[in-house]
């Protein structure tokens, strides 16, 4: 007898946080279920460590618009394959892969929701208010994000939280990288990082100031922003403009993120929104202290002080006044480190995730 068949379903696949989490929860599935991912617009860098772990991936190759062929395909696709459960994840696949699931009469339809999405504008919310009302559960991946969606109408009766997790397997798989050697970083300066799409929620626009005043009074730093986007022309012309290009590296999408943050002095985020960022979970797991904007779940997970640091999101000299203490501490950045990765090991598990979920889904009736 076949296994009842999950599918997560989202537009692409790049090393991101919400993509990410995709893949440790599926490393970590039990062998309860059948997995599949279905890419709604293409694959990405993480295509193949997913399908590496046995799970296949079809892309549908949407494309921009409302591409009604496109639509079809979904259809027959739920219906071809007739999934027990479907997982959404990020606003275009909840809304496409959530109608058309109910459409197909998929018995088991779950979103889990990865930030608190401050861009969304009122026919957003409107649209998840309607598609919450098909689903079998809403997923919080922190209080601050519950909150928020069911301060946006969500109802709270149809909202579950599942803190986000890592693979801690995983993470130790990875041994430091040399940073002078992969992208020409300066010798003996103290090295941290911004992981993360290129993209108005993750401040880098915020923290080039910052870098700047350091820079010209005299601070040795240098400082990687790790993966790519829609900003990044606009970057490296503010990067050039401020005479950071001694200072600043783009280092682009990169498939070995562990390695990268455990060859840093410490991580910064200075996220203008956030749900729970994975790549602070793994920065913390990998024993690099963070620096984070109080934001989304972070104050959930950072006890400032004790296992990170956190400052009020744009306050420019509350991020100087952070940075400058942890370039010049390192017996404080190693305190953080310790104790944050005891709390990612005994707190944020991938495999706990992936349980959790597999819970909601042993409640579906077919």
């Amino acid at each position: 007898m076949s296994k009842p068949l999950v599918v997560h379903v989202i537009d692409r696949l790049p090393p991101d946080g919400a993509e990410r989490l995709i893949a440790e929860v599926l490393r970590n599935r039990s062998d309860a279920y059948d997995y599949r991912v279905l890419c709604l617009v293409e694959g990405g860098l993480l295509l193949e460590e997913i399908e590496n772990s046995g799970v296949p991936v079809t892309v549908l190759g949407r494309r921009n618009g409302h591409d009604w062929r496109h639509a079809w395909a979904l259809y027959r696709w739920f219906r071809q394959y007739r999934p027990k459960v479907v997982h959404t994840h990020l606003f275009t696949a909840d809304a496409w892969g959530r109608t058309f699931a109910w459409l197909a009469r998929v018995p088991g339809i779950f979103s889990t929701v990865h930030s608190t999405n401050a861009w969304k504008t009122p026919l957003h919310l409107r649209v998840d208010r309607l598609l919450a009302r098909i689903s079998d559960a809403v997923i919080a991946c922190t209080g601050e994000v519950r909150n928020t969606i069911v301060g946006q109408g969500i109802p709270e009766a149809k909202v579950v939280s599942v803190p986000n997790g890592v693979d801690l397997q995983r993470m130790g798989a990875f041994d430091a990288l040399d940073l002078q050697q992969a992208f020409a970083v300066p010798a003996g300066v103290p090295v941290f990082a911004l992981v993360g799409r290129l993209h108005e929620a993750k401040g880098h626009t915020d923290l080039l100031p910052v870098l700047a005043e350091l820079a010209a009074e005299g601070v040795p730093f240098a400082c990687l922003f790790v993966g790519g986007g829609e900003l990044e022309d606009t970057l490296c012309a503010q990067v050039a403009e401020q005479g950071l290009q001694n200072h600043v590296f783009f280092c682009g999408f990169r498939s070995d993120v562990p390695a990268i943050l455990k060859s840093l002095d410490f991580l910064v985020m200075p996220s203008r929104w956030e749900g729970l960022p994975i790549s602070l979970l793994e920065s913390m797991a990998c024993g690099t202290p963070v620096l984070a904007s109080a934001v989304g779940g972070i104050p959930d997970v950072i006890e400032s002080g004790r296992d990170g640091l956190l400052y009020p999101q744009g306050d420019a000299a509350a991020l100087k006044q952070a940075l400058t203490q942890l370039l010049a501490e390192p017996q404080l950045r190693q305190q953080m480190a310790e104790a944050g990765r005891h709390k990612i090991e005994t707190q944020y598990s991938a495999a706990a995730v992936a349980r959790a979920y597999e819970s909601l889904y042993d409640g579906v009736r077919v």
